[in-house]
């Protein structure tokens, strides 16, 4: 079976569909990325760390306990020694730190970012792990936006731009963020093994937007104990800030390229750090203090 994610063309045995991830007609290209699932005894990887990582041209690897060790090959395949089952879990990480391995492997660009089309201009918010990311996005989503990429952006050079590819057409979010305002997504997805008050989401189809878009903000996220504060980015903490949100530590074989994307897009893209407190009506915060930032 193909599959299309980051439009690419993916060859898998296993059905993706549940992640909002629709079939497509067999690949007429050399370059599809192959998908091998293997069952793999967990004692094993005893010399691993949890979330360990290494990466090069040619050989990558990503180690999440309890779940899986993916293995990644010259850009073009990942092996998939899981643990236990083939599951939610197993799936949903399969599709963001490993395809960012091969991504990497490929030359492109990427990071830990929320992407979302909105008003006709494209917000990619950035930040680790709970950050608020997708909070943020779907946000924006429930009020007419729609979903680019969630959680990995990986970008490409399409004419003379630098542009986010979108991804698949889910979202995971918390309970309370989900319904938030008695506006939520429907038929939630969800998973044992990592966080238990987060959910999947597949969105509306009309809700995801397949084509490569071109970013018009990058909004680095922080907590704080203060009132919520968008503020304006130079270009030197830009820089510093979105090298920062990279998904692959420094590697002197992609050093230069990704030096080059990164400064590229500094100077592409408005860049803004949004500090705020963690509770909901921070979400409300956002719109109410961008549009008066940029005018």
């Amino acid at each position: 079976m193909f599959y299309k994610i980051y439009c690419q063309d993916v060859k898998s045995d296993i059905d993706l569909s549940k992640f909002g991830i629709k079939q497509s007609e067999i690949s007429k290209s050399s370059n599809y990325i192959t998908l091998e699932f293997v069952h793999h005894e967990l004692d094993r990887t005893s010399n691993y760390l949890n979330h360990q990582t290494f990466s090069d041209n040619d050989f990558g690897y990503y180690f999440s306990e309890k779940i899986a060790l993916f293995e990644i090959l010259s850009g073009s395949k990942i092996v998939i020694k899981y643990f236990n089952k083939i599951d939610n879990d197993l799936i949903h990480t399969l599709l963001n730190y490993p395809f960012a391995i091969l991504f990497n492997q490929r030359k492109k660009f990427v990071i830990h970012a929320s992407c979302v089309l909105f008003n006709e201009k494209v917000f990619c918010f950035c930040g680790q792990t709970q950050s608020g990311k997708s909070s943020l996005s779907s946000y924006l989503i429930k009020n007419g936006g729609f979903l680019i990429s969630e959680d990995t952006c990986v970008f490409e050079t399409k004419d003379t731009d630098i542009c986010v590819l979108p991804s698949y057409n889910f979202i995971k979010i918390s309970d309370e963020v989900n319904m938030y305002k008695n506006i939520s997504f429907k038929d939630p997805i969800n998973f044992e093994k990592k966080i238990k008050e987060r959910r999947g989401y597949i969105l509306d189809n009309n809700k995801f937007h397949k084509k490569l878009e071109k970013v018009n903000y990058f909004v680095y996220l922080e907590w704080s104990q203060d009132s919520p504060k968008l503020q304006k980015l130079n270009n030197k903490i830009s820089l510093r800030m979105l090298q920062s949100n990279e998904f692959i530590s420094f590697s002197k074989d992609n050093a230069a390229f990704k030096f080059k994307v990164a400064a590229d897009l500094v100077n592409q893209a408005d860049h803004f750090i949004y500090s705020r407190r963690k509770e909901l009506k921070s979400l409300d915060s956002f719109l109410e203090t961008f549009p008066r930032k940029i005018s």
